[in-house]
């Protein structure tokens, strides 16, 4: 059986959501987001939250003017003030994590190593999850650009409204344009620096849409059949007929087994009487919609688009070894009995389900993929360059 597997809708930027930012609650985790795992076993945090290392921002800060110009992104002038804003940002991330590792008896220092390099401390992978930040939102930009595509009255409007809720989120309803900008210079980021951050979060999204559709409806047949076959998909439909709890693992008792291979057989050969594909596929549907126990039924009703590996073993070789609309004998794997019906790849057909509930179909993943790709030859093929007489801070160097 599949999991559902959480996809994003359109390929998002590499750093958290504009309000994420301005309720300064970004936190580097040591999950599978990172790939990191503390250094040993943990015991529950304590009690009572502890302090840990940080940095005089102020004192960083005051290094240079807002506006002299530090670094040259794709011909465009990046000036300190903007430089900093997504400095702080990385930098808070890293003092979050600290705290949450403090507060589990592993307390870090600025210049501890990330890994085994002893040069990459976590002061300077701070520095430069910043700049990497500020490079990636200039991508977006300047990728958007290359496409033709200008900020249309859509995001626009977009725009405005995620302005009004990060006021009201951050300075209250009747927060002035003032009281907003002085909540962003405590983070030490402009008004414009922020501005420049919304246009590139929904412009990204505008291009994405422009180019695909929204759900990858503009995606052709032909470019979705390749991306599956070109990812070794296979499109499967089954019947399970369980052999055990499936709540609690527990294995049913023998007579009920038998009882469950003899009904699969059955059905096996109801289905091989049907010559018609597509009364087959119909007639399949019923059938599992009658006695099927997948509990992924109600969301896959049409069966799994799955990779290699995804499926239990015994599944995905019987699919494999059928041609398309086929119908295999009583498959028996750990989970019980299953009747599959092997389906030709489908741009229409189901993958998975976003975070948000919504079907994801061949040509969004495609979509995805595509754009996702184009966007980091974009990225690849941009020139970053520190500003003449530039240099970044040490921010070891800045402890209080």
């Amino acid at each position: 059986m599949k999991k559902l597997v959480i996809i994003l809708l359109v390929v998002c930027l590499a750093f958290a959501a504009v309000a994420g930012y301005l309720l300064g609650k970004g936190v580097v985790s040591s999950d599978t987001e990172t790939g990191e795992e503390p250094a040993q076993e943990t015991s529950a945090p304590t009690a009572e939250p502890v302090e840990a290392e940080t940095l005089d921002y102020d004192a960083i800060y005051a290094l240079h003017d807002p506006d002299e110009t530090v670094m040259i992104i794709d011909g465009q002038e990046i000036n300190w003030g903007e430089y900093f804003s997504w400095l702080y940002m990385s930098a808070m991330q890293t003092e979050q994590y600290f705290v949450a590792m403090a507060n589990y008896g592993m307390p870090l220092s600025w210049n501890d190593p990330v890994g085994e390099d002893a040069s990459v401390t976590y002061a300077s992978t701070a520095l430069e999850g910043g700049e990497n930040t500020l490079i990636q939102l200039m991508a977006i930009l300047g990728f958007a650009q290359s496409n033709g595509v200008q900020a249309n009255q859509e995001t626009l409007d977009s725009i405005a409204e995620q302005v009004k809720s990060d006021m009201a989120a951050t300075v209250g309803e009747d927060g002035t344009e003032e009281d907003f900008q002085e909540y962003l210079a405590s983070l030490y980021r402009s008004r414009d620096a922020y501005d420049h951050t919304n246009m590139a979060n929904f412009l990204n999204q505008q291009n994405f849409t422009e180019t695909y559709g929204l759900k990858g409806e503009k995606v052709s047949d032909e470019q979705a059949l390749a991306y599956l076959e070109e990812n070794d998909y296979t499109y499967a439909n089954h019947i399970l007929l369980a052999t055990m709890d499936l709540s609690t693992g527990e294995a049913l008792d023998e007579e009920t087994i038998a009882e469950k291979k003899a009904q699969a057989e059955s059905l096996v050969e109801e289905l091989n009487a049907i010559e018609d594909e597509e009364q087959l596929v119909e007639r399949f549907r019923e059938l599992k919609e009658e006695y099927c126990e997948d509990t992924g039924k109600t969301a896959f009703p049409d069966g799994y688009v799955f990779l290699p590996g995804e499926m239990v073993e015994e599944f995905e070789n019987a699919a494999l070894a059928l041609e398309e609309y086929a119908v295999s004998e009583p498959v028996e794997s750990p989970y019980g009995y299953h009747i599959i019906l092997r389906l030709p790849l489908d741009a229409d057909a189901v993958i998975a389900y976003s975070s948000t509930g919504e079907a994801m179909t061949a040509r969004e993943y495609f979509a995805n993929y595509d754009y996702s790709k184009k966007l980091d030859a974009y990225l690849a093929a941009m020139e970053a360059e520190y500003a003449p007489g530039f240099t970044p801070p040490e921010l070891s160097d800045f402890l209080e």
